[in-house]
Parts: C-alpha cells; structure tokens; sequence
C-alpha cells in the first residue's frame, strides 16, 4: 500500500477583544500560540465497492509498476483477458471499455494492442461498473470497464521518464515521458511512450467430424498447430492543454495519436484422417500477416459550474480518424499430394471516421436530492475495401469470392435522465436512457444494401444500505446492449491461414441483457456479489467445416437466450506491517 503523506504547517494567532470604560476602543493583544508542524497520515484502500461499480485504486497496487494497462486489467476483480487480449466481465464477453469516462472505438484487437502499449504507472484507477447509471452508454451487454489515468501536476513545471525490460519467451519493452506545465490560469500537458512487444503463441487445433447428426460414425479428424512471432511496436502521444476562462468555467482541448505496427509470422501443420486413422491429408503452412494503424483523436471539453452549489454543466466534443492497413500472405504444401493448395495474398484497408458529442447537466434539488441528465449523439462512418488474389499457374487472380467492397454508416442519439437520493444511511438511485440507433451497410462489391433503425430504453436502478461505517449492502439492476460491430457485421473473409477464415454476417441483430445483483461489503477488505442476468439474441461463434477443401470457415449467428449467475468474492488483507 502507498501512503498520502500530508504535511499542514499551522501557525495562527488567538486574539481576544476587550473594552473597558477607560479605553472603550481599545484593542488588547492577549495570547498567541504557534502550533507545531502536524503530520495526517491516510493510507487509500485497494478496493472501493459502491453500488453499481468496484473501484480497483491501482496506484496503490504493486500491479502499478512495471506493466502494461492489459496486465493490470488481467487481476482486476472479476475481468478475464484471454490469449488474444478480449476482455470478459464475471465470464462473459461484450465489455464496453473507456478511458477516462470516455467510450472507445477501437476493435477487440485494437483495443488489445493499445493495452498493451500503454504502461501501468499510468493508470490511477480502474473501474468494474457491473450495473452502470443511465448516465452512462448503454452498450456492452457484460458491463463497462473504466480505465481512469493519472492526471498532470496541480503547479509548475513536472516530469517523469521511464523505461522497463523484460522477457517471456521475446524481449519486452516500454519507455516514455511524462510532461505538465501548469501557471495561473493555463496548464499544459503532453506525453510519449514508446512499446516494444515480442511475443510467441502455439496453437492447437482439433475437429472431429461425423457422418451422422447422432454422432455415432466418425467421418474425418483434422489435427492443426501453429508457432507464431508477432512483434508488436506501438507509438502514442497525446498533447493538450486546460484554460481557466473563470473560477466557474475551465475548458480543455488536445491531440491524442496512436500509432504501431503488428506482424504475425506463423509456420504450422495440417493433417486430415479418416476413421481408420489412415492419413488422408498433410500439409504445412506459413502465414505472414503486417498490420499498421495511425489513429487521431481531436477534442474539445469544458465544464461550467452554475451560482448553486453543486450545479453544472460538463460538454465533450470528439472527432476520431483511424486509418488501418493489413497485408496478407498465405503459402501451404501438400506433403500428400492429394490436393492442390494455391498461395493467397490480402490487402485489406480500412478507414473509420467518428464525431460524438454530449452535454450534460446536474442539477440539485432539495438536501441530499439531485438529478443528472443530458443528450448524446455518435456518427460513424467505416470505409473497408479488401482485396484477395490467389497464385494460378504464376499469375496473381483476383478471388471474386472473397474480395468485397464495405460501407458501414451509424448513427446514434440518446438522451437520460438519472435521479440520486439519501435517505440517512440509504442511498438510491435510479434513471433511463433512451438510445435511437440508425444503421445503413452497404455492400458495393455485390451492389447489397442493408438499412435498420431502432429506439430502445435502458432502466437503470441502485442501491446501497450502510448498517455501520464498516457494514453495508447493495443491490442494482439495469437492462443493455451489446450491438454487433462493424467488423462483425462485415461480410468479407480475414484469413488466419490458407484453412481458416472468418467472416462478418451483416444480419446480425444486437443482444439484449438484463442484469440483477445483490452484495455485501465489510471496510473495504471484503466484498461478496451474487449476480443474474439473462441475455436475449446472445452472439454465438460457429465453425463450419469442408471436407473438400479441408477450409474451417468462422463467423456469429444469433441464438435465442442465454442466462448467467453466479458468485463474484473479493478479500485484500495487509500481511504484514512495515
């Protein structure tokens, strides 16, 4: 644990008014005293639960130092980060993620990247927002994990540089710098890291097929491995600046880039049997995939508060570009010579374009009475034209099945209304949002189009009953969605190897969940949550298997409902005392 070691020097005079008849305006000095230099010593516990989210203060960790964001968020209570770098929440994925209260559009694979170039020193606190307020977007079935960052230096000129080292089975690094400048009115802040991540996976994959729906008669048995290099070297900055126009008013404005590259060498094997175990297919792969991303956000923000205490109003102005480039190259050889393998190559670019905008308010009441409401609006825009060919006797031919040309276009408009209450030890909170969603998929390739609009409303309630300072309970409730991406909706085919693709449905519907949860808490060293939630549509991974081609082809249909339950336990102990 760290300790925030406050030093208050009090020195102060006690003076004393008297009038006598003699002198009426006489003033008489009677006692002075100095106080000497008192020394508060607060420690800041590692978990915080409230009654829709449990703080994880990770500067107080020893998780703090020498990680990446993905490592940290890896022993938050409750979140799972598999191999690839998806995140679940109490074992289920469709987690929306944040940085600093504000919603990402990144990919699962993007998202993953920039986690793992982001260093841990960096991180001030972590959110698990279970059950999240109206305020919040309604998006991400499981949850929403809120990344909050450490913020610039209150005075002067501050700085920090760091590096680290380490290795698995590659080399590891990370270095960077931290700068603020902060007098009167204007303070300044900018940062830089730099990421290097070598790293190796072995894979392994087995099917089995029958030849009847019971299961009964073996057909074939497929048996795929794969060793990979993917060295990951990832860049981010971010330069702003904050203006105080008054005491009421304080605006915000910066830049911030991500930029890195991904290559993905992979050598592997693929084998076909039949019931007999008598080979019938065997081949080796090699896989070659480079990847570049150069990602700019621009905002804007400020917050007035009003002349009532505890009234304001908060705006926030984001445009987002990201530009993604992915070249492929697939080879296979047939040790069997039963079957002709053609060598494949990709180029598949993607240009994504986001504007968002909110206003919110908050507005007291009556004592201990408040309502928060505001109105948000997201435009995007994703232009993904993907090219494949394939090696036919020395000349490279466009493959019709797999080249497609994608649009993607969505727009949504919300607005909320979320209410807080205390009644003596009890603390409630209750709200809803309502979320219109526009969406328009065009397929250019096939001359395809797709259009879909929806109003949803999302009921959010909370509550939390404090017994003693060191006893309380909670219980929350709220309804979600988790919509399909653009990436999941878009029906072109990503290529992990010349046998395995995936591939976007674009009829995709979005899911539908509804969670329930009661806990308890003692201090903050132990925290017991019992949960529920049922969710309607659930996304469903299937694999399709051709025995002609010896080709697995991935991609998601909706299935009808799903329910998840179960117990989440948290307990931090100090063993010992230095």
């Amino acid at each position: 644990m760290k300790n925030i070691l406050t030093s208050i020097m009090l020195a102060f005079s006690v003076y004393s008014y008297s009038q006598t008849e003699q002198e009426n305006d006489s003033i008489v000095e009677t006692s002075i005293n100095v106080l000497d230099e008192i020394v508060i010593t607060k420690k800041k516990v590692l978990y915080t639960q409230k009654s829709d989210r449990l703080v994880f203060n990770v500067e107080n960790s020893i998780v703090s130092e020498g990680g990446t964001a993905l490592d940290v968020l890896s022993r938050a209570p409750g979140v799972v980060v598999s191999q690839d770098g998806d995140l679940s929440i109490r074992g289920q994925q469709g987690v929306a993620v944040m940085i600093n209260g504000k919603l990402t559009q990144l990919s699962q694979k993007e998202l993953a990247n920039y986690l793992k170039s982001t260093t841990s020193s960096n991180i001030k606190q972590i959110e698990v927002i279970t059950n999240p307020s109206s305020k919040y977007d309604a998006a991400g079935k499981a949850g929403i994990i809120n990344i909050i960052l450490k913020k610039p230096s209150n005075s002067g000129l501050k700085g920090t540089a760091f590096t680290s080292y380490g290795r698995g089975r590659k080399n590891i690094t990370n270095s960077g710098v931290n700068l603020s400048y902060n007098k009167n009115k204007l303070g300044l802040f900018g940062n830089y890291s730099y990421t290097f991540r070598g790293e190796e996976e072995l894979k392994e994959f087995n099917q089995i097929q029958y030849t009847d729906a019971a299961r009964t008669q073996i057909s074939t048995k497929n048996h795929q491995t794969s060793i990979t290099d993917e060295p990951l070297t990832s860049n981010n900055f971010k330069v702003g600046a904050q203006y105080e126009i008054s005491p009421k008013t304080n605006i915000e404005a910066y830049v911030d880039a991500k930029i890195g590259r991904y290559q993905n060498m992979a050598n592997g094997t693929n084998t076909v049997v039949n019931a007999m175990n008598q080979l019938q297919f065997d081949a080796v792969t090699y896989n070659d995939s480079k990847e570049k991303w150069f990602d700019y956000t621009y905002a804007f923000s400020g917050l007035h508060k009003f002349n009532t205490e505890g009234k304001n109003m908060a705006f926030d102005f984001e445009y987002e570009t990201s530009k993604f480039r992915s070249n492929q190259f697939q080879s296979s050889n047939d040790l069997s010579n039963t079957t002709a393998v053609n060598d494949r190559r990709g180029y598949i670019p993607s240009q994504l374009k986001v504007f968002t905008g909110k206003v919110d308010f908050t507005n007291p009441l009556k004592e201990k009475q408040s309502i928060e409401w505001g109105f948000k609006a997201s435009v995007k825009n994703n232009d993904n034209p993907s090219v494949y060919e394939y090696l036919d006797n020395n000349q490279w031919v466009i493959d019709a099945n797999s080249s497609n040309h994608f649009e993607y276009k969505e727009q949504i408009y919300a607005a909320y209304a979320n209410y807080k209450y205390r009644v003596g030890d009890l603390s409630i909170q209750g709200g809803v949002r309502s979320e219109y969603t526009a969406i328009d998929i065009l397929q250019k390739t096939l001359n395809e189009e797709h259009k879909d609009d929806y109003l949803k409303w999302f009921p959010s309630l909370s509550l939390k009953y404090e017994f003693t300072s060191s006893h309380s309970i909670h219980a929350s409730y709220s309804k979600r969605i988790n919509r399909p991406s653009q990436f999941d909706l878009n029906p072109f085919r990503f290529y992990d190897d010349p046998f395995n693709y995936s591939q976007g449905n674009p009829n995709l519907v979005p899911e539908i969940t509804h969670t329930a949860e009661v806990g308890y808490a003692w201090k903050s060293a132990f925290m017991a949550s019992l949960y529920f939630n049922t969710t309607k549509d659930v996304f469903t991974d299937v694999y399709n298997y051709n025995p002609d081609t010896n080709i697995t082809v991935t991609t998601q249909i909706n299935l009808s409902k799903s329910y998840n339950y179960g117990l989440n336990i948290t307990h931090s102990a100090e063993l010992a005392k230095y």
